[in-house]
């Protein structure tokens, strides 16, 4: 009995170290494979099926993180805050002190225009606004878009450049 367990002993000893070398080998199998670089894609023939699978290889860029207001933002271009007055006239540019409302600017982007006013304004209505004075003169035509109320006589108007 005892030369059959020194058998037995003697073989799963070579069995462990078979197992062992398998394992060995195939770590080191891995690493090869990871370190190894992918191959590279080739630049596709002119055929219509080439294009559209190259298509499918360019990545796409992160889209923008969106804001932490409760809203998603809509705007085209970014807002810029500034605090400034501003004399918002009818669309003909009359100048009189009657058809003038003074507003005072919010922000300001490419796109338009928000400020608050002590008058309500409908949306859709036309304007012109002059906003600055010499080098830095602002006066463009712009289009009402809201006008919600913030407050007694206080109005808080978006408006963009048309």
């Amino acid at each position: 009995m005892a030369t059959k367990r020194s058998q037995t002993a003697g073989s799963g000893g070579a069995t462990a170290t078979a197992n062992a070398t398998r394992a060995t080998k195939a770590a080191k199998a891995r690493a090869a494979a990871v370190s190894e670089p992918l191959p590279m894609a080739t630049a596709p023939e002119s055929s219509e099926a080439n294009r559209a699978a190259t298509a499918t290889l360019t990545p796409t860029p992160a889209p923008a993180p969106l804001p932490e207001k409760a809203g998603v933002e809509r705007r085209r271009s970014v807002r810029e805050k500034l605090v400034a007055p501003a004399v918002l006239q009818p669309p003909s540019g009359d100048a009189s002190v009657e058809a003038a409302h003074g507003v005072t600017v919010q922000d300001l982007s490419l796109g338009g225009v928000g400020f608050r006013a002590t008058e309500k304004f409908a949306p859709g209505e036309t304007y012109r606004i002059t906003l600055g004075k010499g080098p830095m003169l602002l006066n463009a035509r712009v289009k009402i878009v809201s006008c919600r109320q913030v407050g007694h006589r206080q109005y808080h108007v978006g408006a963009e450049f048309c």
